[in-house]
């Protein structure tokens, strides 16, 4: 993301403006990357978050709730030790780096006043959090940093701090590529002298609805693709795009372990569909064992004990061609054909039993790949709680603990046509089922992606003939929340509820259909 030196200088402004003055009340660090400052000032409290994460590193003023651990690590500690009841002095950005420096004023254990500065790195990869005492030295950082891994500039306790490496001389850092490509293409030079007259606005660029970048001016080389949306803040700007950004990564963070578990018994019931279709193979040969039991029981007359293999005449052929029938020499002949026979017969048996296993794992694929899906399109918590339900009730997550409050279960999800038509998408295969055979009314309209795992679509048709363009609408949805939801069109068939059969003996979500019309629809998230 593109925290550069110049978003960072108005950053740092607002933030100096804001805080200056303020009391450290407390310190939490709720992630290993995190820190936490509750704040009392003049304007009343304020809470200021510290992330030094990969991908993450920002500092912005925060509304935003966050659960802390049992147990408080070290640097949050020492952190705690330092900082709590210190004021901040002064906010201030070296010129041209991505840090700030936040000064305090605090006394120590003696009650000596004693000035502190928390040096806060958003070097990307390398971001980091330091705490420097009155003299220079580091009382200690987030991620300390030994001369194995850097040689040029170490971070230990009792170090003298120093800034990181300046650029080589003539280059300017101070702008992220994002910046630079859109000077380029605004046909401006990237040098400090072409930015002084720029006005600098919090912006947040947003495509297809959700927070793609965030910068300090307008981007135009997107086109009208992608939104240039303008904040009241600097901060303002940071909070409302990482809240987004934290909360899609915190859902995935909760869905990861539920699509292991769904893969890898996915993958499990692929390898026993594969091992017994070739059991099945082996049983293909079946009828030859029972012809050469039938053969050798027809011909025992002729027979010796004794021999390995014994030539016949096939009279199951018309033109009864001589075959040779393989032989146990130390069985007799009715032994022989005996032993064809169970081995037909056990041939047989195994045949009609994989069929059976073979169709169940095919269904338990098809049922685990269509949960797949589901997690992959969870939008929220209550997808995902869903889903886990559905999950539970198919013996493949273990019951919650009794004791706890069970939670209201999650709704459908619910949009309205341009004509005023309800339409209602299932969040997950137990949901599917409920409205195709308990929600629905038989004369609305059910839409599914065809041949393709995805949620059922009811569109409420109230006992009247509905509006072609509500049925396009609900197939767009349709489209939206199935496998196909990233294509460009997707076909989606369209029939009334009461041609909606359940697959006997199928999972969740799983059923037939007829009398059905196809729609190329192109998919929507809503209406």
């Amino acid at each position: 993301m593109p925290l550069d030196a110049l978003f960072l200088n108005e950053l740092c402004r607002e933030l100096d403006e804001t805080l200056t003055g303020c009391k450290i009340d407390r310190v939490h660090q709720p992630e290993k990357d995190t820190v936490l400052l509750a704040l009392r000032g003049s304007e009343g409290p304020a809470r200021l978050l510290i992330c030094f994460g990969s991908g993450s590193a920002r500092v912005c003023l925060t509304q935003a709730s966050y659960e802390n651990p049992a147990q408080p690590p070290m640097f949050c500690m020492l952190l705690r030790k330092h900082l709590q009841g210190a004021r901040i002095t002064a906010i201030t950005q070296p010129e041209g780096e991505r840090m700030l420096l936040m000064r305090l004023s605090a006394y120590d254990e003696l009650g000596e006043s004693v000035e502190k500065t928390l040096a806060v790195e958003l070097l990307g990869r390398n971001a980091n959090l330091i705490l420097v005492d009155g003299d220079g030295r580091i009382l200690d950082a987030a991620r300390r940093v030994d001369e194995e891994m850097s040689p040029l500039r170490q971070l230990l306790p009792g170090l003298i701090y120093r800034l990181p490496p300046k650029p080589e001389p003539g280059k300017f850092s101070g702008l992220s590529p994002l910046i630079r490509r859109e000077l380029e293409w605004r046909g401006i030079e990237p040098v400090p002298a072409s930015l002084e007259g720029m006005e600098r606005t919090p912006t947040m660029l947003v495509e297809g609805g959700k927070p793609k970048d965030f910068t300090f001016l307008p981007i135009l080389q997107y086109g009208p693709s992608v939104e240039s949306i303008s904040y009241p803040g600097w901060s303002a700007l940071l909070e409302a795009f990482y809240a987004e950004k934290d909360r899609t990564e915190h859902l995935r963070s909760r869905a990861r372990s539920m699509t292991k578990l769904v893969r890898g018994a996915k993958n499990r019931s692929e390898k026993k569909l594969a091992l017994r279709l070739q059991e099945l193979a082996a049983t293909e040969d079946r009828e030859t064992d029972k012809r050469r039991g039938d053969l050798i029981t027809a011909n025992i007359w002729r027979m010796k004990q004794g021999v390995a293999s014994v030539t016949l005449e096939d009279f199951y052929e018309p033109d009864q061609p001589a075959v040779t029938v393989p032989l146990d020499p130390r069985k007799s002949p009715q032994q022989n054909a005996a032993a064809y026979y169970k081995q037909y017969a056990k041939k047989k048996t195994a045949r009609e039993h994989l069929t059976g296993l073979i169709e169940a794992n095919r269904t338990e694929a098809a049922y685990l790949a269509s949960v797949a899906v589901e997690l992959d399109r969870a939008q929220t918590q209550a997808d995902l709680d869903v889903i886990r339900q559905e999950l539970v009730q198919a013996g493949y997550v273990k019951e919650p603990r009794r004791g706890k409050r069970r939670e209201k279960p999650a709704q459908p999800l619910r949009f309205v046509t341009s004509a005023g038509l309800e339409v209602l998408v299932g969040r997950s295969n137990l949901q599917n089922d409920e409205l195709t055979f308990r929600t629905a009314r038989r004369t609305d309209l059910w839409l599914h992606a065809q041949k393709l795992h995805g949620a059922h679509v009811i569109l409420r048709c109230e006992g009247m003939e509905p509006d072609e363009r509500s049925v396009y609408e609900a197939a767009c949805l349709a489209a939206f929340y199935s496998e196909g939801g990233q294509a460009g069109h997707v076909a989606v068939d369209a029939t009334q509820v009461r041609f909606v059969k359940k697959q006997k003996g199928g999972r969740p979500g799983m059923v037939f259909y007829t009398d059905q019309r196809t729609i190329m629809a192109e998919p929507k998230k809503g209406l």
